[in-house]
């Protein structure tokens, strides 16, 4: 998995480290050692970002960018699979806070960027809030606001969606529905069963590239896409009750670093309007909002070109300002 220095002065690592009592895997990639260091914490829950590191090769002129598996997760999850201690959130929160610590020791920085996309948004704010001593800024994508808020938006959207439709069994089923219970998984999983068909054509496009590809990592990497898919099916099942308490404007309105938030416009996964009204809810130092047209939930990979426009255009100049 490695490859040579890219730059004179780069930087091309792979290591598991020591993080919470167990050994975690990363991967610190950069072409500028002096770069700011920026940190991507996956979402899924689970979804170690390895099979689409090319996708983050061009971030890497302007950032040293660091994946990080997570407890439970892709290469971590295959040194412990489900023996895996502790998977909850307060445990991985911390499990950030120390690899922030340490990636800003080991790599000669004052503070560092943290990135969170979907389930990694809540890692991400978490941390930041923890120690915001540690970062210079904190960047969300797919940014998460509540359980509740999902919910409620997801059901009404796929009603308005089954009205224009003239789909008239879908609509008789979420009507006998009422008001979904953000309390009740099972109900929850059933109505969204169809919810791809309500997301942006990019992210759909996205998902079935990804299908598309999974035979060639299946053959060419066996045992890492094995600990990438059972991985993931290990950590939805043992964070679903952290992520159905999560519920970051009442608990995490505070972030004392600067806050960014880059979102497709038409994120449906992680509905935009949540997130935009979260924004609007935190109080922080510095915070900026990005909406990026024709994009979804996985806008940093369907529309990469003004995604990374942002974060090196609004997060890195903030982020050097502020100790990067």
């Amino acid at each position: 998995m490695r490859r040579p220095a890219v730059a004179e002065r780069g930087i091309d690592e792979t290591a598991f480290v020591p993080i919470g009592g167990i050994e975690q895997w990363i991967r610190i990639r950069g072409d500028r050692r002096s770069n700011p260091v920026l940190l991507v914490v996956h979402g899924g829950p689970g979804e170690s970002q390895w099979p689409v590191a090319d996708h983050y090769v061009p971030w890497e002129s302007d950032f040293t960018v660091v994946q990080w598996d997570q407890r439970g997760a892709g290469h971590t999850f295959g040194r412990y699979g489900s023996r895996t201690p502790d998977v909850r959130l307060k445990r991985i929160v911390r499990d950030g806070v120390e690899l922030a610590d340490c990636l800003r020791r080991r790599l000669g920085k004052r503070k560092i960027v943290v990135l969170g996309h979907s389930w990694g948004s809540i890692v991400a704010v978490r941390m930041a809030a923890l120690r915001p001593a540690l970062f210079a800024a904190c960047v969300g994508t797919g940014q998460v606001a509540s359980w509740k808020a999902t919910v409620e938006m997801q059901f009404d959207l796929l009603l308005a969606k089954a009205r224009r439709d003239g789909d008239d069994a879908t609509v008789k089923k979420l009507e006998a529905v009422g008001r979904p219970d953000p309390a009740d998984a099972g109900q929850y999983f059933a109505f969204t069963r169809n919810l791809g068909t309500a997301m942006a054509p990019s992210d759909q496009a996205w998902l079935q590239s990804l299908r598309a590809r999974l035979p060639a990592l299946k053959a060419d990497h066996p045992k890492d896409a094995k600990d990438l898919i059972e991985g993931m099916e290990f950590s939805a099942r043992e964070v679903l009750p952290d992520q159905m308490a999560t519920d970051l404007p009442a608990t995490t309105n505070r972030i004392d670093t600067a806050f960014f938030v880059i979102q497709g416009q038409d994120d449906v996964v992680t509905p935009t309007k949540a997130a935009v009204d979260y924004m609007d809810r935190v109080k922080a130092p510095a915070k900026d909002l990005i909406l990026i047209p024709d994009a979804g939930h996985f806008a940093f990979m369907t529309q990469p070109a003004p995604f990374l426009a942002a974060l090196v255009g609004r997060v890195r100049p903030v982020a050097l300002a502020r100790g990067a």
